[in-house]
């Protein structure tokens, strides 16, 4: 539609667009029937939850959704041929998991592997670079399970999902360390920046690594 034809707040324009409105029988038609068979597809791939879905998930089911929203809408999109995109993913998704239970290699070339983050209570900061996490966004992660420094940490890892997998050490072997609390927060320990000469003896963390002394 060009621009010249278009009538600013023509409500049947906005509701209906040019379709009869006994299209909408089609759309309840349309929506019921592309649900049915999402659904048998969703249950054929198998139970995962969400916290072990994998990029390669995501990107199915933004695949899927796409296909699924056309299909209910689109009056030009044959459900036969959206049935067959479906059933096609599903192969493909089938196919993809088979290569990765077969190949070590292929499954951590396609999907990743675990990153080591930090191992007691020292950030490995060249893992931290080549991970798609900030020094930020990982104190938040931390915080979320309740973390408040990183002396009581004896393992971290960054896993494929982008969630962390987090191995405390014994409260006896835990020690000083970085605070987790973002350096606004009064919660925070006093902090003096690099050149400062500090007041007293005591436990002093590094704000990148977390190497205490």
């Amino acid at each position: 539609m060009s621009s010249a034809n278009i009538t600013v707040f023509n409500l049947n324009r906005m509701f209906l667009d040019s379709s009869p409105p006994a299209y909408l029988l089609e759309i309840i038609f349309r929506t019921v029937l592309t649900l049915i068979i999402a659904f048998i597809v969703v249950r054929l791939l198998g139970k995962r939850e969400v916290e072990q879905l994998t990029p390669f998930d995501f990107l199915f089911f933004i695949a899927l959704g796409s296909v699924v929203g056309n299909s209910m809408l689109m009056p030009d999109v044959g459900l036969l041929w959206s049935t067959f995109v479906l059933g096609t993913a599903l192969v493909v998704y089938r196919l993809q998991m088979f290569l990765s239970k077969k190949s070590e290699k292929y499954d951590n070339f396609t999907l990743g592997k675990p990153i080591k983050i930090i191992e007691n209570g020292i950030i490995n900061i060249d893992n931290l670079n080549h991970s798609n996490i900030t020094k930020n966004d990982l104190m938040l992660m931390l915080r979320n399970k309740s973390i408040e420094n990183l002396g009581e940490l004896k393992l971290v890892y960054l896993e494929r999902n982008g969630a962390l997998s987090v191995y405390k050490l014994d409260k006896d072997k835990q020690y000083p360390g970085l605070s987790t609390f973002p350096l606004e927060m009064s919660i925070h320990p006093e902090y003096h920046r690099a050149g400062e000469t500090v007041p007293r003896s005591a436990y002093y963390s590094c704000y990148e690594t977390g190497e205490t002394h």
